[in-house]
């Protein structure tokens, strides 16, 4: 019994002993491993990235005005079957159109309206279907008012052979370009029947179009 109970003070104190060192050894590797770690990437690093910026949106090309240097610029215009024409006004110095979508009627109005002939590719407000006489009396002198008048009657007729269908089962309207006051002046009774649409300008011809 005595024997017994010295031995296990010394077995309690070598256990103790092994314990401690196994454990000085463990703070001693997970001391060794964090400084690796710290040592490849430190905690307080910056991490940074980079956004690439969104597209934008592509434009049509139906919502741009066309440069008056990319057609031809006419102060005096006679009408052309065919041909693709925007009215525009020269008084800020610059052929701008000058209103947002077409009217009926495409006559120069003054000294400053300018006729602008358009490859039919790009956007325009006007197309030429047909290129009439009218035929008014010249005694008395008829009127414009007269002469549009006979524009009104006759450019529908015109209508179906140019466009492919009927004017009632289209989506365009029929306008008309008249002599200048000046030209009209001269004895000039030649007008031009014009397709266009009511929303805004067209891109590409309407000839045979069916539309």
């Amino acid at each position: 019994m005595p024997l017994t109970t010295l031995r296990r003070p010394r077995r309690t104190t070598r256990r103790i002993r092994r314990v401690c060192a196994l454990g000085s050894m463990s703070v001693a590797i997970v001391v060794a491993l964090a400084s690796c770690t710290t040592s490849s990437k430190p905690a307080d690093r910056a991490v940074t990235t980079t956004t690439a910026p969104a597209p934008t949106a592509s434009t049509t090309s139906t919502t741009m005005e066309p440069e008056s240097g990319v057609g031809r610029l006419s102060y005096v215009y006679g009408p052309s079957v065919g041909d693709c024409i925007d009215l525009r006004s020269m008084a800020t110095g610059r052929a701008v159109t000058t209103r947002a979508t077409p009217a009926q009627d495409a006559t120069q109005k003054s000294d400053k309206d300018v006729i602008l002939r358009l490859g039919c590719d790009l956007p325009h407000q006007y197309e030429v279907m047909a290129v009439l006489d009218a035929g008014l009396p010249r005694d008395p002198a008829p009127t414009l008012e007269q002469l549009a008048a006979v524009a009104r009657k006759r450019c529908p007729s015109t209508f179906e052979t140019f466009v492919g269908i009927g004017y009632p089962e289209s989506a365009l309207e029929i306008g008309w370009i008249l002599p200048s006051p000046e030209q009209f002046g001269r004895g000039v009774q030649t007008f031009g029947c014009l397709a266009y649409e009511p929303g805004g300008k067209m891109t590409g011809s309407v000839r045979g179009s069916r539309r």
